[in-house]
């Protein structure tokens, strides 16, 4: 090796990935690398221009803009970049000008993808480049607005004032003293520091109605043990539940500590014309007709969201809280015609609603949990009441399941003993039938009702699946089966014939994949939590798969799902009903690159799974 290529294989051997390389590999590398000189201000490469070259830089800066010329990173010494163009084959998406008199190293295209095929180390740190870049085409897309605010706020943003609190000993009058002084309506009971209750304004206003004694303890007339909520909760989720359960001071906690309180004015005040007041609407509602026309916003909203350009996952967690409070409605209503509910029962949400994924066009998945007390004298009260929700979700635009999974189905509307005997069934004797229910009642979320009774269900669950070696490879099997619409050379595969000529189906393509890979993962912990993104943080925290795998499916997730609804919305706005199939010639270079990136992180997941759970042995 002459002194020009030793220099440069030095250089190489102090810079990642190079350093890492075999030394053979490394030994190698500098007889097929071109030195090229770049003045200040020239441009290596435009946006728009096909680029088959990666460069590494030996010295001098460059910028890297976006196609809005805004900076997205400055090169020095030692940086790789043009990778995005050549692993894609398509036009750069970015401009990279000389910003200082700079030498680059030129690796030709056809030698950077015959490393990523030969050397794992070089493979692996361009991939976990790949990763950040989808990473950051998230963010992107998740600009700041401030008609979105309480998407995006936690509690902990609003309850910012120290808590005002009393012992429970002392008198009511002490409390209603420091109340007015405080001008607060509502104050926190602590013992030892920890919150035993809350006594409010309207707890004052009872004591002086019914003419108590002022000086008995605050302990007599609080509200024990409330409900709390901790400072990392979504604002918009929390406003929701309070409007549900109709309570309007929040303690928020850290480990049964009171570190404040949130009142509903305060997310009220946050955002008036957010569309957590659809939700207020509904529960206000007396008829269907009334239902229905609340309904009927549910798409003006959505598209308004996306136009704001709001998060894919907060986008499903308000649509699904739309579909959560019509059901919710229309079983108060069922109730209040058909009288109290002869045993106690559990409506729960299944699927993308039980996920709280729920998106625009989404069917009914619905089933009722009964307790072990209901008999055949029952199934009149339970079969009148599952059809009325079922016929008025449907009038609100929420298509009956073409697979009949929802409560109206008797087999769907069992008593809980039943409902253990078929989880257990599914576990222990995977077939046909329990991996097709695996993808509807594994994602199952209480909605009304008794939720002690799907809670000793889903510890059940819990505690069983992670025992089923065979239960977890058939869901591994199926998680593959999900084909992602990308050929060898990163190409999508589209149809190429019908009504979907030159489209690929975004959800059969790549978010049912993700959604099937966090469920076995949940399942195979013992996980109850059943959001997608959930379930996969959960997964890494128990050792499932690395913290990193699993932000890189989030982000995949989340870019998928960002694409379908801007999709879906383009659909709403020209009239025609939303679907998931989209063509690739309709999104933009960006959204086409990081679709690919997206896609690539779920096929090498799949890889992995089959893998860990040997599935090519399964039958």
């Amino acid at each position: 090796m002459n002194v020009e290529l030793a220099e440069v294989r030095d250089f190489l051997a102090r810079h990642a990935p190079f350093a890492d390389l075999p030394a053979a590999a490394l030994d190698a590398l500098p007889a097929q690398l071109t030195a090229r000189y770049f003045r200040r201000g020239t441009t290596l490469v435009a946006v728009g221009q096909l680029n088959s070259t990666m460069f590494i830089l030996r010295s001098g800066a460059v910028d890297i803009k976006d196609a809005h010329g805004a900076l997205v990173e400055q090169a020095d010494e030692g940086a790789c970049f043009g990778m995005s163009s050549v692993l894609s084959g398509g036009p750069s998406a970015f401009t990279m000008i000389a910003v200082e008199d700079t030498l680059a190293l030129l690796m030709p295209g056809a030698l950077f993808h015959e490393l990523l095929r030969t050397q794992p180390v070089f493979s692996a740190f361009f991939m976990q480049q790949q990763a950040s870049r989808i990473r950051s085409a998230v963010r992107a897309v998740q600009v700041d607005d401030a008609g979105a605010a309480i998407l995006r706020t936690r509690v902990a943003d609003i309850a910012r004032r120290a808590p005002v609190t009393i012992a429970p000993g002392a008198s009511i009058r002490e409390a209603a003293q420091i109340m007015s002084e405080q001008r607060i309506s509502a104050i926190l009971v602590t013992d030892a520091d920890r919150l035993v209750g809350i006594l409010t304004d309207r707890d004052l206003r009872r004591v002086v109605a019914t003419g108590a004694d002022c000086g008995q303890p605050v302990s007599t007339q609080m509200t024990a043990d409330p409900i709390t909520v901790t400072g990392d909760a979504l604002a918009f989720e929390v406003l929701m539940g309070m409007i549900q359960r109709r309570i309007h001071h929040l303690p928020v906690v850290d480990g049964g500590r009171p570190v404040g309180m949130v009142t509903a004015g305060d997310l009220m005040r946050l955002e008036q014309t957010n569309p957590v007041y659809l939700v207020g609407d509904i529960t206000k509602q007396t008829t269907l007709d009334g239902l229905v026309a609340s309904a009927r916003r549910l798409p003006h909203v959505v598209q308004t969201l996306v136009d704001q350009e709001i998060p894919a996952d907060d986008i499903g967690r308000v649509v699904t809280a739309v579909g959560d409070a019509l059901a919710r409605r229309l079983l108060n209503l069922a109730e209040d015609e058909l009288g109290t509910p002869p045993v106690r029962y559990c409506w729960v949400a299944l699927g993308s609603q039980g996920r709280m994924e729920q998106g625009l066009g989404s069917d009914q998945d619905s089933a009722l949990l009964l307790d072990d007390a209901y008999g055949p004298q029952h199934e009149a009260y339970f079969a009148t009441l599952a059809e009325r929700v079922v016929a008025g979700l449907e009038a609100c635009g929420y298509p009956r399941c073409p697979g009949d999974v929802m409560a109206t189905n008797p087999a769907w509307r069992l008593r809980l003993t039943d409902w253990a005997v078929h989880f257990a069934r599914w576990i222990n004797s995977p077939d046909a039938e329990s991996l097709l229910h695996t993808q509807t009642f594994f994602d199952m979320r209480p909605l009304y009702g008794d939720n002690a009774l799907y809670s000793r269900l889903a510890s059940s669950v819990a505690a069983a699946a992670p025992g089923s070696a065979r239960f977890l490879q058939q869901l591994a099997t199926q998680a593959q089966a999900w084909k992602v619409p990308l050929g060898f050379f990163r190409d999508f595969t589209v149809s190429d014939s019908g009504d979907h000529r030159n489209t690929l189906d975004l959800k059969a393509g790549g978010i049912a994949a993700v959604v099937q890979i966090a469920r076995l993962l949940a399942l195979s912990r013992g996980i109850t939590v059943v959001n997608t993104a959930e379930r996969l943080k959960a997964a890494a925290a128990a050792g499932a798969l690395s913290a990193e795998n699993a932000q890189n499916l989030v982000d995949a997730y989340e870019f998928l799902q960002e694409v379908r609804l801007t999709h879906q919305a383009r659909q709403l706005r020209a009239g025609v009903a939303p679907d998931n199939r989209v063509n690739p010639a309709d999104l933009t270079s960006f959204e086409k690159r990081h679709l690919r990136d997206a896609f690539e992180i779920i096929r090498k997941m799949q890889g992995a799974l089959g893998h860990v759970y040997q599935t090519q042995f399964t039958s």
